[in-house]
């Protein structure tokens, strides 16, 4: 790993952390103003500005000139800005990457300067475009550090090696390496990385809130924007009085709240969720709402909502996507995320980044 960069950060100093914008420009602001970030404070966004979202140069522009006029907010690589390197680098896979990627900055910048990728586009075409006309723009990305390292903390987009010299990680291992919370490191500082959603890591409920491990010093953060459908943009908050450090944390999505109108337990038995890349099920017992399966990849038994199982062609079933088979409890008046009210007896919610159903009854927005 090259670009390690040096942060000298006051104990006092408030330190907000966000991750995995994926072109949210409109989350991302939304998420500033909720934890009311001011120029007192440190802002440091651990990776993957772009990509996934549908306003990726909105972002990266807005951010530029955050950092431009804040010498307090810091940016980091995460995978999705290295593409920056692919690009300069003419792999002719970027192109495959292109048309079959909708949502990139890319597209968003070629659509800009007028140019459409066609059977007849090449690498070095695109090149030469993008090049002339944002320049600006891929010199900043290219040019984010990998890490940044504090007198307490490393921040890095993917993880480190389990080596003594962190330092000697690889940059591929920093920027794409999966699960790092299941895994450990020899740092004595924290380290705090996105990349992974948190929400993989869930087990009895499904939940999006970033996970502190003190004992393996290691905080994940990733709330899964735009890559769970009930994911959420998290920003981590570090604060430190009297020596004392506090970490707290908020976040933003997409989803409409509403109030709830009467009291619901949940049933122990429903719990867990159906998680990439574990989406194959076998039914076992089909109720009214819910049906029991099994799941060959973890050798779970999980109940999944009947709307959200599918049959394929050859006769197999598949969860549509990652889905909560835990039911959350609620009293009357807690104000949640509405995520689906399109089911047959129960309706998908979000309450303090927990995912799970509750029963139908009266909501008021």
């Amino acid at each position: 790993m090259d670009k390690i960069k040096q942060l000298s950060i006051p104990k006092h100093a408030r330190v907000i952390v966000i991750s995995d914008i994926h072109g949210e420009l409109a989350l991302f602001k939304a998420l500033l103003e909720k934890v009311q970030f001011g120029t007192e404070d440190y802002l440091i966004i651990n990776g993957d500005l772009c990509e996934k979202g549908s306003n990726s140069k909105g972002v990266v522009s807005y951010v530029m000139e955050l950092a431009a006029t804040n010498p307090k907010v810091y940016v980091i690589e995460g995978n999705c800005e290295t593409l920056m390197e692919e690009l300069l680098n003419e792999n002719p896979q970027l192109l495959g990457y292109l048309r079959a990627r909708k949502d990139s900055i890319f597209h968003e910048w070629l659509e800009q300067i007028g140019v459409e990728v066609t059977e007849e586009t090449t690498i070095q075409s695109i090149k030469e475009c993008l090049t002339k006309y944002l320049s600006k723009e891929i010199e900043w990305l290219t040019a984010l550090p990998t890490a940044i390292e504090t007198d307490e903390y490393i921040f890095v987009h993917a993880g480190i090696a389990d080596i003594d010299d962190w330092k000697q990680t690889e940059r591929d291992t920093a920027v794409s390496l999966p699960t790092f919370l299941e895994k450990s490191h020899r740092s004595d500082k924290y380290v705090v990385v996105g990349h992974w959603p948190v929400g993989n890591y869930s087990t009895d409920v499904l939940v999006h809130n970033p996970i502190i491990q003190h004992e393996k010093k290691i905080i994940a953060i990733d709330g899964g924007n735009n890559v769970k459908e009930s994911g959420q943009l998290n920003a981590l908050i570090i604060q430190t009085t009297n020596n004392e450090t506090a970490y707290s944390f908020t976040y933003v999505d997409h989803y409409p709240t509403c109030k709830i109108g009467g009291d619901f337990k949940a049933d122990p038995k429903m719990s867990g969720s159906i998680s990439y890349p574990f989406y194959e099920i076998v039914p076992v017992e089909k109720g009214n709402h819910f049906t029991l399966c099994k799941q060959p990849g973890t050798n779970q038994q999980r109940y999944v909502k009947n709307e959200y199982i599918h049959r394929n062609e050859k006769g197999q079933f598949q969860a549509k996507t990652d889905i909560s088979c835990a039911q959350i409890s609620v009293k009357k008046g807690d104000v949640v995320s509405l995520l689906d009210d399109s089911c047959s007896g129960y309706n998908l919610i979000k309450k303090d980044g927990a995912v799970g159903w509750m029963a139908k009854n009266p909501i008021r927005s």
